[in-house]
């Protein structure tokens, strides 16, 4: 058991990652991180310097096949392991969006609630609500048009 006066050598930045990921599954937890840790300037530079010190390494010996063979399969293994890991904490925030704005519009009074859970409506269905706010948005638009015009009238009283 580590005593209070021991410094923490994992930092701030690693338990806010791990305490913001503990409930989720450990493939969920593993995709977040990856996004997590890679999307970091410093893990960006060292990157940028590995892959330069690779294709200088490659360059003096001459192109060996093989090691551009590597290369080519490991950078597409990265790419497809980071286009995963995207789009998976990607929908998670999304899906974490779409219950709060839920959650506004269940609490706001006046609040049109056959807009929740819109995302998972039938085409037809979102295609209706469309309708319905351009018409709102025409409406609205028309009434704003309208006092405008009314306002820029010159007066009929001559002072």
């Amino acid at each position: 058991m580590r005593s209070r006066s021991t410094v923490d050598k994992t930092g701030p930045r690693r338990r806010r990652i791990v305490h913001r990921t503990a409930q989720l599954p450990a493939t969920s937890r593993a995709l977040y991180r990856i996004e997590h840790y890679t999307s970091l300037p410093a893990v960006a530079l060292a990157i940028t310097a590995a892959v330069a010190c690779f294709v200088a390494a490659v360059a003096v010996l001459g192109f060996p096949t093989h090691w551009v063979s590597v290369f080519e399969v490991s950078a597409s293994a990265v790419t497809l392991i980071m286009v995963f890991a995207i789009q998976h904490t990607q929908g998670r925030e999304q899906a974490a969006t779409q219950r709060k704005l839920d959650e506004l519009i269940r609490a706001l009074p006046g609040a049109n609630e056959s807009l929740m859970m819109l995302e998972e409506a039938p085409r037809e269905v979102m295609l209706g609500v469309e309708e319905e706010q351009r018409n709102v948005r025409s409406e609205s638009s028309d009434t704003v048009s309208e006092r405008t015009a009314r306002d820029e009238r010159p007066s009929d009283r001559d002072d």
